[in-house]
C-alpha cells in the first residue's frame, strides 16, 4: 500500500524502479571501469506479470485497488519490469564491457557467488 513520491505503486517503486534509477546513475562508470556485470534480482514470479505501458504511463499503476491480489500483481509486475529492463540493457551495452544478467536467488544464489 501507497505510493512513491512521484505517484507510482511503492512496491513498483521499491522492487524496480529504485534499481533502474541507481543502475542508470552508474552506467557510465560502469562502462568506464569495464568489464562490468549489472546484476538483476528478479523472480520466477515475473511470468504472472502482465504490464499494460500505457496504463502504467497514464496512471502509474497497473492494478488499480489494494488488495492482497494488487500487492501480488505488483511484486509481479515489478520482477517482470526487472526482467525487461536486463534484456533491454543487454541489448543497448552489447559490444561493451558491461555485461547483464537477471536472476531468481532462490534458484541462482549459487550462481551469483561465481560470478
Amino acid at each position: 500500500p501507497g505510493c512513491t513520491e512521484d505517484g507510482f505503486g511503492l512496491a513498483f517503486g521499491v522492487n524496480h524502479l529504485g534499481h533502474f534509477f541507481l543502475t542508470n546513475l552508474l552506467l557510465e562508470r560502469l562502462r568506464q571501469c569495464g568489464p562490468s556485470r549489472v546484476l538483476t534480482v528478479s523472480a520466477l514470479l515475473h511470468c504472472f506479470g502482465n504490464i499494460d505501458f500505457h496504463l502504467l504511463a497514464s496512471q502509474k499503476d497497473v492494478v488499480p485497488s489494494q488488495s492482497t491480489w494488487h500487492n501480488f500483481q505488483d511484486y509481479c509486475n515489478s520482477k517482470l519490469c526487472n526482467v525487461l529492463f536486463t534484456r533491454e540493457l543487454a541489448n543497448r551495452l552489447e559490444g561493451t564491457e558491461v555485461t547483464c544478467y537477471t536472476l531468481h536467488p532462490g534458484k541462482c544464489l549459487h550462481l551469483l557467488l561465481l560470478l
